[in-house]
Formats: C-alpha cells, structure tokens, sequence
C-alpha cells in the first residue's frame, strides 16, 4: 500500500517573528498548557493562513490545531505506579475501552490504506508516511519499509524478570509484563528521598539526575546554555520531549515514578532535545521543523547505549554493584523493547490480507501469541495507529549501529570519550534539508575526510554548573 505526499515547497526565508511565536503557541497548547500571545494560537493561524503555506508549514499547523483527523485512542491508562490490584484493575478498563475503539481503530487504519492505494500519483510512498507532517527523505523511507525483525519469544525473559522481583502471579500478564519492563522489580536501592525503611540510595533522585545528564550532554557540546528545557511531572506518561522554539527552547515530559530505566529514557529524550538544540535559527522554518524519524531515533538509540555503560552509570554517581546489575537490565530490555517493535511489523504485513475488524484481531492474536506474552489483541492493534514510530526504531537500531561502527573505526572503542567524535556528531546533527537532515546526509557527513575542531574547554570545571530546567509537577491531563 502507498501513500502520497504533496511536492515539498521550496522555501528559502526565514520564518518572521510572529510565525515562531505561533509555533511555539500551538505547541505550548497541544501539551496542555497556555500559549503566551493575547490572541488565541489558532486564530493566528487563520490570519496567517496564506504565510504559512508560502513557508510549506500547513499542513505541520493543521496537525497541531487538531485539524487531522484524529487517532482512535482509550482516555484510560495502565497504571504501573500502583499495587498489584491497582495495576489489574487499570488493565481491565484499559483493555475495555480499547475493545470498544477496535472498529473505529479498523476504519482508521483501513481508511489510510485505501486512500494510499486509490493514488495514482507517481510520488507514490508507503501508507503510513501519510502520517508525517513533512514529507519523508526518500532513502529513509526505504530503510524504514525494509525494516523487519523475526518475532522472539519473550516470556522467559519476562519470567526471570519475575523471579527475579518475587513477583506473585502470571510474569506474561500485560500488566505484570510491562511493569516488569520498566524495572520495577529490579533489586536495586530506591533512589533518594524514597520511603519505607529502604537501603541508602543506589539512584540519584530525578531532579539530581537530571542535572547530571543535563551535564553531560553540555560536557560534549550537545546542549548549548540558551535552549531552556522545561520539566513536567505526569503520572502513568510515557517520557517524551516535544519542541517549542527551535532552536530555543523544548518541553520534557515524564512520569513521576523513577524506575531503573529513568536513567536511559532521559538519555534518549536528552538527545533529541540536543536535535532540537542544533537547529540553524537562520535556515528556512519548515526544515527547521523536520525532522527524519529514522535519523532523530537512530541518534537518540545511539546516545541511549551509552546509558548502558557502567563507566557512564559511574559518571552520574551510581555504585559499581548497581551499575553493573543496570547494564545487564538495560541489555535485556533493548532485547524485549525490539521483540515487541517486531511483533507491531509483523501485525503490518498481515493485516494487508485483512477485510475486517474480526480478521484484523486475529492476525493481532496470532502474532502475539508468537511473544509467548498474553498480549491482549486488542492492544496490540492499537499500537498500529503507530506503526511508523515503531518502523523508526527498528531501523533506527541498524542505523545506531552503523554510525557506532563508523565512530569506532575513526576513533577506536572509546569514542565517547574523544572530543574530536563528539564534534563530529555535532556538525551532522546541525544539518537541515531533504538531503543533508536526512539519516543519509548524517552518515555522509559522519565519514567526511575530515572531522570540525573539537569546542574548546568551558571555563567552569563542574560539569554539573549550568542547571538552565525549569521543573514542574502537573497532574496527568
């Protein structure tokens, strides 16, 4: 099946003021929070309505004013912050609701796939790029279709995990196993703060965690002082960053639950809030705005191993027995992360030979079954609504370890550790446009002869001085 993009507009100027300050607006009030011009963000919109096309930045507007139509999703969540009970009970009203979504999620998906296939556009894409508000970079587009993974079985992974925490009940559960894949039952210290008579501290608490990693990422030059990151604290939230200016400043969203995996998330959201960071305020606003999926996951993959590293663990104050027992978890959880990735390509192919809502949680039930995980059907052909996500990081993964394998080549195994790598990583991430922005133009520009001088050494000599966050709590909307 194919999907068709609109020919990109060739733009050559800089968005003017205003434009950023309504970008930055709907972004502000698509996470929930209020914009800061006196005119509401989506009546600008029409009043610029005719710039914004001019700039190619419509169609990207009309998704954030929730002009799309718009993916079929449960209001309830799994609650992975409570009890056993508690984690049961969220599940059942999960699943329920997402029971009652299947048809609506169906239509959904069969509706992108016919209007794909009704195309007779010679720019002819795969289906699921109709879901990016840009158009794809070509190369990736191929990476990203080739993707596939054979489907594992996880539940003896699922399992040692649950002997491992003293887990009473079945560890293939839905809700045990996706608590289990947090690290929740990792026996590690709490981190700081925490009650019940625990052991001292083996995490540090997030806050302090936070500003370690914000350290880091500014140690390599990743993160310059004047992108602000704003923090919010919401409950049962999967972590995620989203851009407000770019460059200027993000938003960090997390959970307000620290688990083992705490630690590589951040990594993962630091680097694409480093992507955000290196945007060129002077090149035009719609390659400012794009962003390639498989290079934006395969850099943030890449940065998120090296969460793994005891050496790094070491760097943010965590003891060498805890570190050592984290790298494992972390090797584990990549592995059970990818089966599931696998299992959501899997669930694509087949339901191209799939006619209705009945067939499509068939095909979802038998390629869940092959997890060894009691994945509820339903669940698993919700996620669909994301497939292209999920194709980024499948590909993603080769790409990390093609760009780790090219690092290594130039800089031997402690790469991580040379500035002149890091430099290099940074003029390839700065790069914008169909070409150069793409996953492809990063590679290009990562084997260059020649690598940019390295940043010169900051004046402060604590890593950790510069603490440019805002943190807030915010309940979950």
């Amino acid at each position: 099946m194919t999907a068709v993009h609109p020919a990109p507009v060739q733009v050559t100027a800089s968005a003017p003021a205003h434009i950023d300050d309504l970008l930055a607006d709907l972004q502000l009030e698509r996470a929930g929070l209020p914009g800061r011009g006196p005119v509401p963000a989506a009546e600008r919109a029409r009043q610029a309505a005719d710039e914004l096309a001019e700039l190619g930045l419509s169609r990207f507007v009309a998704e954030l004013l929730g002009e799309s139509a718009p993916v079929p999703a449960p209001r309830a969540v799994l609650d992975l912050e409570t009890d056993d009970e508690g984690r049961r009970a969220s599940y059942e009203t999960w699943c329920a609701e997402a029971r009652e979504l299947t048809g609506e999620v169906w239509r959904w998906l069969t509706e992108r796939r016919r209007a794909a296939g009704a195309s007779r556009d010679l720019d002819e894409l795969p289906w699921w790029c109709g879901e990016s508000a840009f158009p794809l970079p070509r190369d990736s587009v191929r990476r990203l279709a080739a993707a596939t993974a054979p489907v594992p079985d996880l539940s003896e992974t699922a399992e040692a995990w649950a002997r491992s925490a003293g887990l009473r009940g079945r560890a293939t559960a839905e809700y045990n196993w996706r608590w289990l894949l947090l690290g929740k039952g990792l026996r590690v210290k709490g981190p700081a703060g925490s009650s019940g008579g625990e052991p001292p501290p083996a995490l540090p608490p997030l806050n302090e965690l936070i500003t370690r990693l914000v350290g880091e990422a500014r140690r390599h030059g990743l993160l310059p002082p004047g992108h602000r990151v704003r923090v919010l604290r919401r409950p049962n939230t999967p972590s995620m960053v989203m851009p407000v200016r770019l460059p200027g400043s993000s938003l960090l969203s997390l959970p307000t639950a620290v688990t083992p995996v705490t630690v590589q998330y951040l990594q993962h959201e630091l680097a694409h809030l480093a992507e955000h960071a290196s945007r060129p305020a002077g090149a035009p606003p719609a390659d400012r705005w794009t962003f390639d999926p498989l290079r934006s996951e395969g850099w943030a993959l890449l940065l998120e191993q090296l969460a793994g590293s005891t050496a790094f663990l070491a760097r943010l104050g965590v003891d060498e027995e805890t570190a050592a027992v984290l790298a494992r978890f972390l090797a584990e959880e990549e592995h059970f992360s990818r089966g599931l990735m696998a299992a959501d390509l899997a669930l694509d192919a087949d339901l191209a030979g799939c006619r209705t809502a009945a067939e499509a949680l068939e095909a979802a039930s038998a390629v869940a079954a092959g997890t060894g995980l009691r994945w509820a059907p339903e669940l698993l052909l919700l996620r669909q609504t994301r497939v292209l996500h999920w194709r980024s990081y499948v590909a993603g993964y080769a790409w990390r370890d093609t760009v780790r394998t090219e690092l290594v080549a130039r800089f031997g195994d402690h790469w991580a550790e040379r500035e002149e790598a890091w430099a290099l990583l940074r003029d390839a991430l700065g790069r914008t446009g169909p070409v150069a922005g793409s996953a492809a133009g990063f590679l290009t520009a990562l084997t260059a002869s020649s690598a940019p001088a390295p940043l010169g050494r900051p004046e402060s000599q604590e890593p950790y001085a510069s603490r440019v966050h805002e943190h807030e709590e915010a309940g979950s909307r």
